[in-house]
């Protein structure tokens, strides 16, 4: 049967993300004798920015893969009524946008024992100035904001193995440690290889976190590839230059992008059982212990947040720090909220269409991909496109869309942002059509139904088109990158609307207003994350409590 209603889906990311992609190096080639006579001025730093660039990727990989997988075996291995709220604890992170992660670590970091985390690690300094810990600290906190991804995919491949598998391995003795090290990470070693790759793709383009933390510096110390892209386009004004660098981000991320799609075919374990004998009461007591640990990491940045935004300044800076609540003041989070109304309008409005937008374009081509009516290409494509860093799209977007006059509106935000979550969602949904049984559409066809798309498929679909809607209205809301570069003003309240930056760019300007000022950087940083955190924990709590079945499957 003739594939149609892929057809949108597909002329969608061949416009909005192959196009931008091959444009990014032909625009390099444009001027490109004055990008790299540009250029020489760095030059000396180009080293340190290419090793910041790896370290942040492998770092973010290695970390968020280890602990999410650490996560996955604490959860996996608790009684039934433990897990849901253990996973909603682990997942916190998850649900606060990069932009406010990073400026609460901004503030729990501060210096001579002022931050809590300075002050409970004896660190004299702080670490973001300081240019021998500054990367590091950066990585650490990507790590901290990546985990929770890791572990939610790591842990749905634990929970995809049959349950008899462990009753047996229990059964013949092998124990808790042996099965996890021995059974369960081979088993799911195919999901762990992905997530490595995909991190390490993801931290590759990393942008959010190092610019709201330090904008690259002190000096070009915490400088990666995609802040220098951002760097030569509105700081050296040199598209060329932004688009050479991009197109050498581009490349260096086609090497995970296809390692990814090459893991995708495998058949066979990929990982070898890892070695680990213990008692298991000595285990359960390890993974309460680190349980324990992880549920700290998780909380207390946010708890951070919530405090310093509603507390007098006069109690910011002590030593040490006050770690409870002895008074309290809504002055901020007043102001805060009566500043950010128009760039909540936009973030509303953007977001909700960004879910829409990739609910419509995604469930009808999964579905196509699924049944064997659109190309198998489509599906690489779309894991190939989604692996790629935001820089890879952003020089010649940002070239069309002022062409067009679209930028600094919501249509371009909108437009532009499906490349990601689209993508994604055609990969995790292509899953869920593989699993839905034939029997439906035959008995469509017995009885001559039309509409079948419509009237069948999509109503069956409705968890995994909701959980669809959310994952990319929650992803939309997170964005930095694309409301930076292609949005310069707030939203005006005329019509036809003018001015799009988003609620993380209102969360961003209290770095530029005032450093000390913890009390409004807080509650700026809480104003662009509550309502997100609150969809977010409502929704994976009904998934984790199966009043909703989530409706994806990436294996």
């Amino acid at each position: 049967m003739r594939a149609r209603y892929s057809l949108p889906y597909a002329a969608y990311i061949v416009v909005f993300g192959l196009a931008p992609f091959l444009a990014t190096f032909a625009y390099m080639g444009f001027g490109l004798r004055s990008a790299l006579t540009l250029l020489t001025a760095i030059r000396p730093y180009l080293g340190l920015i290419f090793y910041n660039t790896f370290l942040l990727a492998v770092g973010q990989a290695l970390g968020a893969t280890l602990i999410g997988l650490v996560e996955a075996i604490i959860v996996d291995s608790l009684s039934e009524r433990l897990r849901t709220p253990l996973s909603l604890l682990l997942m916190l992170p998850y649900t606060v946008p990069f932009t406010s992660a990073a400026l609460m670590w901004v503030i729990s970091l501060y210096g001579e024992g002022y931050g809590w985390f300075t002050y409970f690690l004896h660190i004299p300094f702080d670490p973001l100035y300081q240019p021998s810990t500054a990367m590091l600290t950066i990585t650490m906190v990507s790590v901290w904001a990546s985990a929770p991804f890791s572990f939610l995919m790591i842990y749905s491949a634990l929970r995809s193995i049959p349950r008899e598998v462990k009753e047996n391995a229990l059964m013949d003795g092998l124990g808790l440690s042996r099965y996890y090290g021995e059974v369960a990470i081979p088993m799911a070693s195919k999901a762990i290889v992905i997530l490595f790759l995909l991190q390490f793709a993801l931290g590759l383009g990393n942008f959010d976190i190092p610019y709201v933390m330090t904008m690259g510096g002190p000096g070009f110390t915490t400088t990666n590839l995609a802040i220098l892209v951002y760097n030569a386009i509105f700081e050296m004004g040199s598209f060329p230059a932004g688009a050479l660098i991009a197109a050498v981000l581009s490349a260096l991320a086609l090497a995970p992008a296809l390692l990814l799609l090459a893991v995708m075919r495998a058949q066979r374990p990929l990982l070898p059982s890892v070695r680990l004998h213990m008692p298991d009461g000595a285990f359960k007591a390890l993974m309460v212990l680190l349980g324990a640990l992880l549920v700290f990491a998780n909380l207390m940045p946010v708890y951070w947040m919530f405090l310093v935004a509603f507390r007098p300044d006069v109690l910011d800076f002590r030593r040490p720090p006050v770690l409870v609540p002895v008074a309290f003041t809504a002055s901020y989070f007043d102001q805060a909220i009566r500043g950010s109304v128009p760039y909540m309008i936009s973030s509303v409005v953007v977001s909700v269409g960004v879910g829409l937008l990739t609910v419509l374009f995604s469930a009808p081509a999964a579905y196509e991909i699924a049944r064997g009516r659109a190309g198998r290409w489509l599906l690489t494509l779309s894991i190939f496109l989604y692996t790629l860093p935001s820089m890879s799209y952003v020089v010649p977007l940002y070239i069309w869309f002022s062409r067009i006059d679209l930028l600094n509106t919501w249509w371009a935000l909108m437009l532009a942002s499906p490349i990601f979550t689209a993508t994604f969602a055609v990969w995790a949904m292509h899953g869920f059509y593989i699993d839905m049984p034939k029997a439906y559409e035959e008995l469509a066809d017995l009885f001559n139904i039309r509409g079948k798309m419509t009237r069948i498929i999509m109503p069956l679909s409705r968890p995994a088109l909701l959980s669809v809607f959310l994952v990319s209205l929650i992803f939309a809301w997170h964005l930095l990158v694309y409301p930076l570069i292609l949005a310069s003003t707030p939203y005006n309240f005329s019509f036809p609307p003018v001015g799009a930056q988003t609620v993380t760019i209102y969360a961003l300007t209290a770095i530029e207003q005032s450093i000390i000022r913890w009390g409004l950087l807080a509650a700026m940083a809480l104003v662009a994350a509550l309502p997100v955190m609150i969809l977010a924990l409502a929704f994976l709590y009904m998934v984790s409590k199966g009043g909703y079945s989530l409706g994806l499957k990436f294996l």
